[in-house]
């Protein structure tokens, strides 16, 4: 939609964790939800819908399911300039949380220049554990060795803030020091054994890439799996903590004079990459699931919490609840047959999902 000097523009983005009946959108549950957003927002003038994840050019079947409507909402020209902050805390208004409660909806609001910013190549950084892959490394090395109530009990007391666990590189410390004696062989093991990617990370790198954007890992887990991420998704850059090793064995302590990447660290590599790609923050996205991500989200143009825990949700610029990854691209106003568009230059549609044409690997299709 084309804007003027004296119209501002916002664009909320609303995903059903559920696909929902065409009919039920139109008999009530899109009035509702309009009707909430221009109360928030002191909207007068009718907002303008569709639907992303349906061929909006041709008459669809009523009958039909749908799950991502975007809203474009006009502003009166006496409206302050929202900022994507201004727009973040209005999710969190009470009626926007009741609605997101109520019908198991998530809810992003942007600025409509944000929201077309991502259209242009940027850079988007994720986190790794519970997010590019689905396991948390750290618990799964422990199960694997045996130490997992060990581990698990740092963990809690950390996430109460009990001493001497006040800050994430004291807990990290104390849980690297339960892997002394552990074999580099492990690696290998959490590989080919454990460790499985989220559906959808395969193919939202792809399209991210197929569109110019940049793309990175940073990871407060270690650096042999973060590689390992980097090279198997394609992605430009890789962070994460450094153990040392010592005969094939790893001696339970962090390489000194390596920085831990922590959140500060997250936040900090973010500004440094955008920097060194040439790309202004508001055109880079960080998503994540912990509460180690939420600096570099609000640092981010647009943050996502992804599957996150209730507290780090709650601070989060944007939340996702989703079965995959490639819901993210809803969030950049990607729509399902622009998306599945991208996919199919390297990708074929086969028994209900995409595979790679070179090499074949399985993955999962956008719902």
């Amino acid at each position: 939609m084309a804007t003027t000097s004296s119209t501002q523009y916002v664009v909320a983005v609303v995903i059903s964790r559920q696909p929902v009946p065409v009919q039920q959108w139109q008999g009530g549950l899109t009035r509702t939800i309009t009707s909430t957003l221009m109360q928030a927002l002191a909207a007068t003038d009718l907002p303008t819908v569709r639907f992303l994840d349906l061929d909006t050019t041709q008459k669809f079947d009523e009958n039909a399911d749908a799950r991502v409507l975007e809203i474009t909402l006009p502003l009166s020209s006496s409206t302050p300039h929202l900022t994507i902050t201004q727009c973040t805390a209005l999710t969190l208004e009470p009626t926007i949380l009741a609605l997101r409660q109520t019908h198991n909806l998530n809810i992003a609001i942007q600025p409509s220049s944000l929201y077309h910013a991502h259209r242009a190549p940027g850079l988007i950084v994720f986190d790794m554990d519970s997010t590019l892959i689905q396991q948390e490394v750290i618990d799964e090395l422990a199960r694997t060795i045996g130490l997992y109530e060990q581990v698990a009990a740092i963990t809690e007391a950390a996430m109460r803030g009990e001493a001497p666990y006040t800050d994430f590189s004291a807990s990290l410390r104390a849980r690297v020091a339960l892997l002394k004696g552990v074999e580099t062989s492990i690696w290998q093991k959490l590989r080919d054994e454990i460790i499985r990617f989220t559906p959808g990370a395969r193919e939202l790198v792809r399209v991210l890439k197929m569109m110019g954007w940049k793309t990175a890992v940073l990871s407060g887990g270690f650096t042999p799996l973060a590689l390992w991420v980097k090279e198997e998704l394609g992605l430009d850059y890789a962070e994460a903590n450094f153990l040392v090793e010592n005969d094939g064995v790893l001696t339970g302590e962090l390489v000194d004079g390596m920085a831990i990447v922590d959140a500060t660290r997250k936040r900090v590599l973010l500004q440094a990459l955008a920097e060194k790609e040439g790309v202004p923050l508001e055109r880079t996205m960080a998503v994540g699931d912990g509460s180690n991500d939420l600096l570099m989200m609000h640092a981010s143009g647009l943050g996502v919490a992804f599957n996150a825990k209730p507290k780090v949700q709650a601070q989060a610029p944007a939340t996702l609840n989703a079965d995959g990854l490639l819901d993210v691209l809803y969030y950049m106003g990607y729509t399902k047959l622009e998306v599945e568009a991208l996919l199919a230059k390297e990708m074929r549609w086969e028994r209900g999902q995409f595979v790679l044409r070179k090499p074949t690997v399985a993955t999962t299709a956008i719902r």
